[in-house]
């Protein structure tokens, strides 16, 4: 049984506000027109707001299943903006919702359990040229839906468990990763429906992956509550945030240069600055600090297993990493 915690002020009773508390943070995405971040609160059937106050508010609540990943879009007709469109995936539907919460699409894949999902934009002024591409975890498929037609279609499918993906715009592919040990990641040739492994891990249990403007990929691993870094080829890799617990659907903040890290083992979000640096830079100092963190009752916390720590690593190059 769930012991709930009431507290009394000056002969009030008054409730914890659970409304606006983390319970299950799946997915981060950041909305770079209202600077805010938006949160998938999987266990409450909410998404949740955090402003750039650090205010955390209810977005939309009374979804049934999830929600889970959260992708925004921009709109427009012909030349001209018309607003933007969050898109989430609740069970095996796909829901749309305009920047006041109000529910524009409500659409049904007939998935299992739609998990993952990115965007393709091949062009910004039309919206027929906007995809999304959406994972289906439990039916190990891979969709393709299409925001002009309101159709979609089933890409491929899989032998293995698919959690996230990304659209790499600079390279022009679609990448997907997977649940399980020796978790892999699969370009997806969207064409044709087939796939090739870029690389197995080693690592178990991935969730989300995301990009930062330099080409680096980033992707979040249960097994070792850690954000790896690879490089474009996936020919290197190293770890640069640990401490973390269950980290799943993060997202970069290719503005400010942040990482949102929901950690779904703990019911916290951690907001981390990483500068991105590119392949071309074989000295330098890179600042990895944690900017907030956000315990149970969204209230901005420190995470004692964060610690910063200068490692020099025998290289010319010197790094800030978290032990």
């Amino acid at each position: 049984m769930k012991n709930i915690i009431l507290f009394i002020i000056c002969g009030f009773l008054i409730f914890p506000n659970f409304a606006q508390n983390y319970n299950g943070p799946e997915s981060v995405e950041y909305n770079p027109t209202s600077n805010s971040y938006f949160i998938s609160n999987s266990n409450n059937g909410q998404i949740l707001e955090l402003d750039e106050n650090n205010n955390l508010s209810v977005f939309k609540s009374g979804l049934n299943v999830g929600p889970h990943g959260l992708e925004i879009v921009e709109e427009y007709i012909g030349p001209k903006w018309s607003g933007q469109v969050l898109y989430v995936c609740s069970g095996g539907r796909l829901f749309g919702y305009d920047i006041q919460g109000n529910e524009v699409l409500n659409y049904n894949i007939n998935g299992t359990f739609l998990n993952g999902i990115t965007k393709k934009i091949s062009s910004p002024y039309t919206a027929n040229e906007v995809d999304l591409f959406i994972t289906d975890f439990s039916a190990k498929k891979l969709y393709r839906y299409n925001i002009d037609e309101n159709i979609h279609y089933e890409v491929c499918s899989f032998n293995k468990n698919p959690n996230g993906v990304y659209y790499d715009n600079i390279n022009e592919r679609l990448l997907v990763v997977f649940w399980g040990s020796n978790a892999p990641v699969y370009e997806i040739d969207i064409a044709n429906g087939t796939y090739v492994n870029l690389i197995n891990t080693g690592l178990s249990n991935l969730d989300g992956i995301t990009m930062d403007q330099c080409g680096n990929i980033y992707i979040s691993a249960w097994s070792s509550n850690a954000i790896h870094k690879y490089n474009f080829d996936f020919t290197s890799n190293e770890i640069i945030i640990d401490g973390l617990s269950n980290p799943a659907d993060i997202c970069y903040n290719q503005i400010s240069n942040t990482f949102g890290i929901p950690n779904s083992g703990n019911n916290t979000v951690d907001f981390v600055s990483y500068s991105c640096e590119t392949s071309s830079l074989n000295e330098s100092i890179n600042p990895y600090f944690t900017d907030k963190t956000f315990d149970l009752l969204g209230r901005t916390t420190t995470s004692s297993n964060l610690k910063i720590h200068i490692n020099e690593n025998g290289e010319r190059q010197k790094k800030y990493i978290f032990k």
